[in-house]
């Protein structure tokens, strides 16, 4: 296994458990356990883990945001199941509002291939606008605003004017923290107020969310979607106490059709 994907295995078993030990890890990625040290003092010099007695824990805080292009590379396969399973709730002729979010960037490759037809995105990801470049299936407009390179999308003032001023027919964003206690929440307020901006300028909201959100909370809270796709079910998860949100499970999706 190569270093790179070494470390991206770890950042995912952190992710999911918020710490583990390195005799833990040695077992999982069948490395040595002076290999695992070295790579969880990379990690930690990286500010990506917290080193601990034994081992590491993830470093979650409720105010730091994680950029996109480190995002992209978490939990690629279960992005990919999540994307399409939002992609399948699409119309032809949809108009569609998308944010940023990595899971989010996954169904790209789907509105370029795929069969709907007819769409109208509507973005604040300049990634997803660059993406989308030749795509026969869709027309691109992006929501005007302040430009956050460091994240790769546009926001502010402007934007949220921009998101209140439209309606589109369904609306797919990403999520840092679902909580039973204190609902959906992201780092920063301007992310905040984007999403929820889009909840509210869509006739059908969707949050786009790996496992990994779950249980955990942040320093914005925005409001509550109309459903939430995510990979798995967690057995421990209170998903009745989200009275007004469905939860759609990739996993059970793709066993049903097997």
């Amino acid at each position: 296994m190569f270093l790179e994907e070494r470390h991206n295995k770890i950042l995912e078993i952190l992710n999911k458990h918020q710490s583990v030990k390195v005799k833990t890890l040695s077992e999982m990625l069948s490395t040595s356990e002076v290999t695992i040290r070295r790579d969880l003092e990379e990690l930690q010099r990286q500010q990506k883990v917290v080193r601990t007695h034994g081992g590491a824990m993830s470093a979650y805080m409720v105010g730091k945001a994680v950029v996109a292009k480190q995002l992209s590379l978490l939990n690629v396969d279960v992005k990919k199941r999540i994307a399409q399973v939002a992609y399948d709730q699409l119309c032809d002729h949809d108009t569609v509002l998308l944010d940023s979010s990595s899971t989010v960037h996954e169904m790209l490759p789907l509105f370029i291939s795929g069969p709907k037809t007819g769409l109208r995105v509507i973005t604040t990801s300049l990634r997803l606008v660059v993406a989308l470049e030749n795509c026969a299936n869709c027309t691109v407009q992006v929501v005007g605003g302040d430009i956050n390179y460091l994240h790769g999308t546009t926001e502010g003032s402007m934007a949220l004017r921009y998101i209140r001023d439209i309606r589109v027919d369904k609306c797919f964003f990403g999520i840092n923290g679902i909580s039973s206690d204190f609902g959906f929440s992201t780092p920063r307020y301007e992310d905040a107020d984007i999403k929820a901006a889009m909840v509210h300028a869509s006739n059908y909201s969707y949050i786009l969310s790996d496992h990994s959100k779950f249980g955990k909370t942040y320093l914005a809270k925005t409001t509550s979607p109309d459903c939430v796709i995510t990979d798995t079910r967690l057995g421990d998860f209170p998903y009745d106490d989200f009275e007004n949100t469905d939860f759609i499970f990739a996993d059970e999706i793709a066993g049903s059709e097997s």
